[in-house]
């Protein structure tokens, strides 16, 4: 049995910026609108497999947490990140271009790639930790996760919860 969330009808979005180093059109800082869609699978527990309020709560405090930020992929190698009192100095290294930026405009996450197949595997851990802390573990089996850049046009994920 499986449940399932629409990022877009549910509300589960988030607007942020981003780049993807030495790519022709997405080098350069851009951004979109995102949408978390979500597929649980797994035994009921009482009346659910997870109540949807709940559910949606763990992804939306995550979307919050992306919300109108910078999102900069920490263990990307083309970048050259140095931490300032006030502020990152984010390099791309192969087209030496240099970016300022207020330290609280910016996520430094724990990713290759600012791609939204690296956001979704960023993602999907993350939920996976929400469902985990909300004792959520025992019944549910596995995950599903899509994140689109916009309407039509993402990267999904799927994850063993056992």
């Amino acid at each position: 049995m499986f449940i399932e969330l629409d990022g877009w009808k549910a509300k589960l979005r988030f607007s942020a910026c981003h780049l993807i180093p030495d790519h022709q059109k997405c080098g350069k800082l851009h951004g979109h609108t995102y949408a978390v869609s979500v597929r649980v699978e797994g035994s009921q527990s009482g009346e659910f497999i997870i109540d949807f309020e709940v559910l949606k709560n763990i992804v939306r405090d995550i979307c919050d947490k992306l919300d109108h930020r910078v999102l900069v992929a920490k263990n990307d190698p083309r970048l050259k990140i140095t931490e300032e009192a006030q502020h990152y100095t984010i390099e791309v290294i192969k087209s030496c271009k240099h970016y300022m930026l207020p330290r609280e405009d910016v996520l430094l996450l724990p990713i290759a790639s600012a791609s939204a197949e690296d956001l979704c595997k960023y993602l999907i851990s993350e939920v996976a930790s929400g469902l985990n802390s909300n004792g959520f573990a025992g019944n549910i089996t596995s995950l599903e996760l899509r994140v689109d850049e916009g309407i039509g046009q993402g990267a999904g994920c799927s994850m063993n919860l056992r």
